[in-house]
């Protein structure tokens, strides 16, 4: 009788699986320096869902960087605006000429930005723009959701997982289930934009003291923390989200550029870290190695998508904040547990599990038709 009923479960959830339907989403996460588009599909699978993206795009913006006194500018609100309305434009255009149907679009404020004082008149503005209705996200719900899409199912609860974006860094672990009830959380204030401004104001003159300072603040913080959250320094593997992740494993392992998850070990950390502090780090020509049994189109392939990951970087970011985020990385490492695997997710973030979490089972009124 158990061994019937344990069948009867499994063809269930099979079946469940197998009749699983593909469905499209078109989201922006407005974050505090990037607003981040991603037309992307996704399928429920036995691991997690399974996104494949059709049109990733990011549009810089001074945002955060020009607020005054925790307020957005003017001028910050109409640009975020305006690459908000540029990057819906963009994604319904691909829709169209994909024959995608029913999309559902959704614009997601970072918990960064929803830290603005002003945030309500930042969304009145992109909704009266792209006629979609904005929302907010906190730093918890935020890390809870790129975990989800980071982590492969049978991971979710022996990793932990960190995302480090330009105005603050989420991170957490789940312990006892996968519901976000079991998420122990933490937020770093610091992002890579965030912590070159604080750089700044702690040592104007010598930005590279004044960093040393933000990741001795961090540091202390971080220790004194996740003294109540043993999983922050425990678990043997990190899954790494965010520009600075992006830009550790497009640069130090472009054979890789077609890989879902790629495995970062501390010394390409520090090797990346070297040469973002030395200036070589955008001068190297990328050295590619394959199996020999890989075929030359494939090979070709990832050499395109190398190269194409190499010049998106280099269109995104510049060295200064990219040393501050994985500098950020390189201390949250060495303060919890030195010997982790760390393995960035390319197509991971809050915004691909804020879709599943909101919108997966059930219609929404944004929805293309």
């Amino acid at each position: 009788m158990r061994f019937v009923r344990a069948t009867l479960l499994m063809t269930t959830v099979l079946a469940a699986f197998c009749g699983a339907q593909t469905r499209y989403f078109g989201g922006i996460d407005l974050g505090s320096k990037g607003t981040k588009a991603a037309l992307f599909s996704s399928m429920r699978t036995p691991e997690g869902d399974d996104i494949e993206l059709i049109l990733g795009k990011t549009i810089n913006t001074k945002l955060v960087s020009s607020m005054k006194d925790g307020r957005f500018t003017d001028g910050g609100i109409q640009e975020a605006t305006d690459a908000a309305k540029t990057l819906v434009d963009a994604m319904q255009a691909k829709a169209k000429e994909e024959n995608l149907s029913n999309v559902t679009y959704y614009i997601v404020g970072s918990s960064g930005v929803a830290a603005g004082q002003n945030k309500e008149e930042l969304a009145a503005k992109v909704n009266v723009a792209t006629h979609i209705e904005m929302t907010f996200i906190d730093a918890k719900s935020e890390g809870y959701l790129g975990m989800m899409s980071a982590v492969p199912v049978s991971r979710l609860t022996t990793s932990m997982y960190i995302d480090i974006g330009s105005g603050n860094t989420k991170l957490g672990c789940l312990v006892g289930g996968s519901d976000s009830k079991n998420f122990k959380s933490e937020e770093i204030k610091y992002g890579s934009v965030s912590g070159r401004n604080r750089a700044r104001e702690l040592n104007h003159e010598d930005i590279a003291d004044g960093l040393q300072q933000v990741m001795k603040e961090v540091a202390d913080k971080y220790a004194t923390d996740s003294e109540d959250i043993p999983c922050l320094r425990n678990r043997q593997r990190i899954y790494w989200t965010g520009g600075a992740a992006w830009a550790t494993a497009t640069f130090m392992h472009p054979e890789r550029a077609l890989s879902a998850r790629v495995v970062i070990t501390k010394h390409d950390i520090d090797t990346f870290i070297a040469r973002l502090k030395d200036g070589t780090w955008n001068q190297r020509k990328p050295v590619l190695t394959f199996p020999k049994e890989m075929s030359e189109a494939r090979q070709a392939k990832i050499r395109a998508k190398a190269e194409a990951g190499r010049q998106d970087v280099l269109n995104v970011f510049v060295r200064e904040d990219l040393l501050r985020g994985v500098s950020l990385l390189k201390t949250v490492l060495e303060s919890s547990n030195p010997s982790a695997v760390i393995v960035f997710g390319r197509e991971s973030g809050f915004i691909y599990g804020y879709a599943e979490e909101h919108y997966h089972d059930s219609k929404s009124e944004n929805a293309s038709r």
